[in-house]
């Protein structure tokens, strides 16, 4: 049964390595082309050095021979690998796969798949802080990815670590953004609930189903909007 279980977990990472890499290749060629400063050189090499220092300094030189592609789709590889490998403690993993991650965000800032394969392993790992900032990078780097947004502020914020104002903030902010997923608005709501702030969350209710067209959707927000007000009563 382990043998067929391990063979299971191994196919399951190798069309998740296939699939997102795929994916990132199809990507990278319809963004722009982004430049790598001195800066983010400095940090690339700087994430690799204390761990992997041959790797880092192939990566100095593969970016300075102006391979960053080459360099961050093996990294993306290295990541998932070094995930895939499930002996040995969940902190050795951790450094393992970190600076990893951390390096091929700064030479892809615009591959969201892998801001979220980085959060998936982090908050596997159980590093949640870690996971939160990853995620705070890709949004600023990528503001419209509204999936990074939902990550971080609904699933870890309001589920695993609490931080409902945060959670709060970050949610009111997106809903700010142009084209941002309807369902954001009504993760507000329940985030003003959490944070029990009932008022605010029927009002927030109250926009959401103003602002549908869906009848379904709009007897959702009905519905809690009658059930928060009971609370108040």
């Amino acid at each position: 049964m382990d043998g067929i279980r391990k063979w299971k977990i191994g196919l399951f990472l190798s069309l998740l390595l296939v699939s997102l890499f795929s994916l990132k290749i199809a990507l990278e060629v319809k963004m722009e082309k982004w430049e790598v400063t001195e800066e983010s050189f400095g940090e690339v090499v700087g994430y690799l050095a204390e761990r992997y220092p041959e790797k880092a300094t192939a990566g100095g030189i593969a970016i300075g021979l102006g391979f960053k592609e080459v360099l961050s789709d093996f990294l993306f590889l290295q990541s998932i690998q070094y995930f895939g490998e499930w002996g040995g403690e969940k902190e050795e993993k951790f450094l393992k796969v970190y600076p990893v991650l951390k390096a091929m965000g700064k030479l892809s800032p615009h591959f969201i798949p892998g801001y979220s394969f980085g959060t998936l392993v982090m908050v596997e790992l159980g590093y949640l802080d870690e996971a939160i900032d990853f995620l705070s990078e890709g949004i600023s780097n990528n503001p419209y990815a509204f999936e990074l947004w939902l990550y971080r502020d609904f699933m870890i914020r309001l589920f695993r670590t609490y931080e409902y104002k945060k959670a709060i903030e970050g949610l009111k902010k997106a809903i700010q953004l142009e084209g941002h997923p309807p369902i954001l608005e009504r993760m507000l709501a329940f985030a003003y609930e959490k944070n029990k702030q009932i008022k605010l969350s029927i009002l927030q209710w109250k926009r959401a189903k103003e602002s549908t067209q869906d009848p379904h959707i709009g007897k959702i927000c009905e519905r809690n909007i009658d059930r928060l007000l009971l609370k108040l009563k």
